[in-house]
């Protein structure tokens, strides 16, 4: 396996796990720390009436006994303040150090940002700012009322799930990715649904696209993306590959039906994703082994992505489905278990009037956990 598709797995791997965006975004995230506190602060009047600050004198050098405040450190976490503000937001801030406070375990700095006094909690070396300083006694107290809570509603009865609306011919859509292993899943669990129930139903598989709107990542400098003469941006959560496998199982679909399209579809998930396969060949055995003309899907590719890849991205914005799997029945959105059986049930009931199709078993196992990319 080459070392580019090693990438590739390891990238949906990582993604699989719900890590997948975290990684690219941490700078954002370590900078935005301080000036989190600081908008929580500013915000506070707003929301509740500030709390009046307890009565400390201005900082005296060696007020309180067992610790010292360095006035140099203080003056340093000041100006990283100011400074991280100016990053995060293009505008100046006076910031200005009014008074400390000791406790047990660390200091309490307070700085007067905008009028508003806010706290940051720092070690007593000066090393490490923490986000907050929770006393242990209060935190348990409070997980253990929600734990008590939580424990309750698991006992509780559910809810009776409304049903879905009804039709002559259930529209049925199923939004994924082609290279997301919940989606892949999803496919393999609806190949013998799809095949049963086809003519009788409108089902159409959509591959999710993202721009940047969706994060800053994926936009048209990111090199993993397709982008069209207007400057419209397409992307796939793991990358440029996954995107146009997508758009040649769409393809596949178009020419062939869905019954197809899910035989040609999990075929690719378990001899190309699943065997480690570079899909950049792999899609090709697959589909001729398959009888589907691959030739005419590579020498079409150029002509017709775009096509496809407009309808997609405007499925996926107006419904506001960016996870795989998600499937809708007559607009409304499927949450049961993913297994053949469960998917059946909850597209048959669907009907106006259902067809005797839907009195045949499927499995009803479930082959993998629930979870989306």
């Amino acid at each position: 396996m080459s070392d580019e598709n090693e990438q590739k797995k390891a990238q949906v791997s990582s993604c699989s796990h719900g890590e997948c965006g975290e990684n690219k975004i941490w700078l954002v995230g370590l900078l935005g720390l301080i000036v989190g506190m600081l908008v929580m602060y500013l915000a506070m009047p707003l929301v509740a009436p500030a709390e009046e600050a307890p009565a400390t004198e201005a900082p005296q050098v060696g007020e309180e006994e067992g610790f010292k405040l360095d006035e140099e450190k203080a003056e340093e976490i000041r100006q990283l303040l100011a400074d991280t503000y100016l990053l995060n937001t293009g505008q100046e801030v006076t910031v200005t150090f009014t008074r400390y406070e000791e406790a047990e375990s660390h200091v309490a700095l307070y700085y007067d940002v905008m009028g508003q006094e806010m706290p940051l909690f720092v070690s007593k070396d000066y090393k490490y700012i923490y986000p907050s300083a929770m006393n242990v006694s209060t935190m348990e107290g409070e997980v253990a009322a929600a734990k008590e809570q939580y424990l309750a509603s698991l006992s509780a009865e559910p809810e009776e799930p409304e049903g879905f609306p009804t039709s002559a011919e259930p529209e049925v859509y199923l939004f994924l990715m082609s290279n997301c292993p919940y989606g892949n899943l999803a496919e393999n669990a609806v190949v013998d649904v799809v095949g049963l129930l086809e003519g009788n139903i409108s089902f159409e598989p959509v591959y999710i696209v993202y721009d940047e709107s969706v994060h800053p990542t994926y936009s048209a400098d990111s090199g993993e993306c397709i982008v069209d003469a207007n400057n419209e941006t397409y992307c796939s959560m793991h990358g440029l590959y996954e995107l146009e496998q997508g758009i040649r199982e769409k393809m596949v679909y178009n020419r062939y039906g869905e019954a197809v399209w899910a035989e040609y579809a999990t075929a690719v998930n378990s001899e190309c994703f699943d065997s480690g396969e570079d899909i950049e060949t792999c899609w090709k055995t697959v589909a001729e082994a398959q009888g589907i003309n691959a030739t005419e899907i590579e020498e079409s590719f150029d002509e017709e992505k775009y096509t496809i890849l407009e309808r997609e991205k405007q499925l996926t914005f107006s419904t506001q489905n960016f996870g795989s799997p998600s499937m809708i029945i007559n607009g409304m959105k499927y949450s049961g278990s993913r297994s053949p059986e469960a998917y059946k049930e909850a597209i048959c009931s669907s009907f106006t009037e259902s067809p005797e199709e839907c009195s045949s078993e499927l499995s009803d196992e479930q082959e993998g956990p629930d979870g989306q990319c």
